[in-house]
């Protein structure tokens, strides 16, 4: 049976990147050895010239990418804190923006130019719609969630 297990992100400063994901995520360590640090959440770092070694036959990674091919993707409840939080720290790649399906986001890139991207849960969405005088219908219509899902984060048993 194959199970999902983590991201590897590999670079050449893993304690600069440790410390990044730790520090404004609040993520737990599960394991350091130094050259390579897992986190509890699925994220782990890989020092990247044992990546070269290894991987690549002792060729060099590709550049980072200007526009990534992936992200990691975090969620909050709190973006507008989260974005006080990271201002000045980071390189944004777009400010807080609204998704068609009203979730707010934001992206930037960590410090070794890997895109991340942290947007509301769409639980924390329907809430808000619901706090702004939406009802269960409109708030599944405009985020185009089953209103069964709607309903859960609203708090309500009805599924009508």
């Amino acid at each position: 049976m194959i199970r999902y297990n983590s991201v590897v992100l590999f670079s050449d400063d893993v304690p600069r990147l440790r410390d990044f994901y730790r520090d404004l995520f609040d993520l737990e360590i599960a394991l350091d050895l130094g050259g390579l640090v897992s986190f509890s959440c699925g994220i782990s770092i890989w020092e990247a010239a044992d990546v070269r070694t290894m991987v690549y036959g002792g060729h060099d990674l590709s550049p980072p990418a200007e526009r990534p091919r992936q992200e990691c993707y975090f969620e909050t409840d709190a973006i507008e804190a989260f974005l006080e939080a990271i201002e000045g720290r980071v390189t944004f790649v777009h400010p807080l923006q609204t998704a068609p399906w009203q979730q707010q986001t934001v992206r930037f890139l960590d410090p070794d130019g890997n895109l991340i991207e942290v947007g509301e849960g769409m639980d924390t969405v329907a809430r808000r719609l619901a706090g702004e005088g939406l009802g269960p219908d409109e708030v599944a219509g405009r985020t185009l969630m089953p209103i069964e899902f709607v309903n859960a984060a609203l708090g309500r048993s009805d599924n009508a």
